[in-house]
């Protein structure tokens, strides 16, 4: 790993103790749901916990309900029991975090110096082909939505599922205008090649990928390709960086791997577009110089070791995301 000079060092962890560090994706719930842990208590197993995140300054993470295809016959009912054991983690945790709604939340909670725990769910699977589910889940606190995971379903293929070419549904097309109505991010990790360029069709405000790796480095449909980066820069949206190397067959990655997709991602992105989403949790073994979300500070070293201004930092850590976030809240529903 790089070594920094004491100004290096002074440096990075002042900008990471003032920044509002933002994880767009993590699969932490699953093992909690399991009854492997909670959040509460700081775990040897997996990536996150509030001690960790708290221990690695991470002021923002998106927890993400996944719909997994057993659960698919019950999706509704498995998506609110997730939901409902993510609000009393934090319920139990509340002096340590608590559930974010939009931007403005999370700025509070940093200030007050507790985690903005947003909710995210991954698989439309959820709504189960009913529009009226949205604002349901917005009303519980969900924040976004991943609209596939790797099969098909009612809105779009999956990454692995897309032979047929299929790409939005016109149920689809709905429910991206009901979630910028309702001030949900649509979230397009793990989207088909045609899904996601219907999406850049229909999609009025900034999309996000919160979790995604460049063709170049991992050569798999649910990557991206440039001309996708692009796309999703010219959408003001903001694509996260993601830690998933082991994953697919794929090797073991190293923080120098991350620090390189960063770097690619503003190559081609631009600045203002690229941010943070570890996928914690959502693979196996850990990635060396960021085991888990404690390490989170070896990050911002990296950047500032590899010639990132302040600003650009802060940027990637955290103000990309929350400025999406905030752009997509044309109303915010409170609890």
């Amino acid at each position: 790993m790089f070594a920094l000079n004491e100004e290096q060092e002074q440096r990075a962890r002042r900008i990471h103790a003032e920044s509002i560090v933002f994880d767009a994706h993590c699969d932490t719930i699953l093992s909690v749901i399991d009854g492997e842990r909670t959040l509460g208590e700081k775990s040897e197993k997996g990536h996150v916990d509030i001690p960790r995140l708290r221990n690695g300054g991470v002021n923002a993470q998106v927890f993400a309900v996944f719909v997994r295809p057993e659960w698919y016959f019950d999706a509704v009912h498995m998506t609110m029991k997730g939901i409902s054991i993510l609000k009393s983690q934090l319920e139990q945790n509340s002096s340590k975090a608590r559930i974010a709604f939009s931007a403005a939340d999370v700025e509070k909670s940093a200030k007050e110096g507790k985690i903005a725990a947003l909710i995210s769910i991954e698989g439309g699977e959820a709504l189960q082909q009913d529009i009226h589910m949205l604002r349901i889940y917005r009303e519980l606190g969900v924040s976004s939505i991943v609209l596939t995971w790797n099969h098909r379903n009612a809105i779009a293929d999956g990454a692995q599922d897309a032979r047929s070419g299929g790409g939005l549904s016109d149920f689809g097309v709905d429910v991206v205008k009901e979630m910028e109505r309702l001030g949900m991010l649509v979230d397009i990790a793990h989207i088909s090649p045609k899904g996601f360029w219907d999406v850049m069709d229909v999609a009025t405000k900034p999309v996000i990928v919160s979790h995604a790796l460049p063709r170049k480095f991992m050569d798999i449909p649910r990557n991206l390709d440039d001309e996708q980066i692009r796309a999703v820069a010219e959408k003001d949206g903001v694509i996260g960086a993601t830690f998933y190397f082991s994953s697919y067959g794929g090797r073991q990655g190293s923080i120098e791997d991350i620090l390189d997709v960063v770097d690619y991602f503003v190559n081609v992105a631009g600045i203002d577009h690229v941010g943070i989403g570890s996928d914690f949790d959502g693979y196996e073994g850990s990635v060396s110089g960021l085991e888990s979300c404690e390490k989170m500070i070896n990050l911002t070293r990296g950047l500032v070791y590899r010639g990132y201004s302040d600003e650009e930092v802060e940027k990637i850590l955290g103000k990309n995301f929350l400025r999406v976030y905030g752009s997509a809240s044309s109303i915010c529903l409170e609890n």
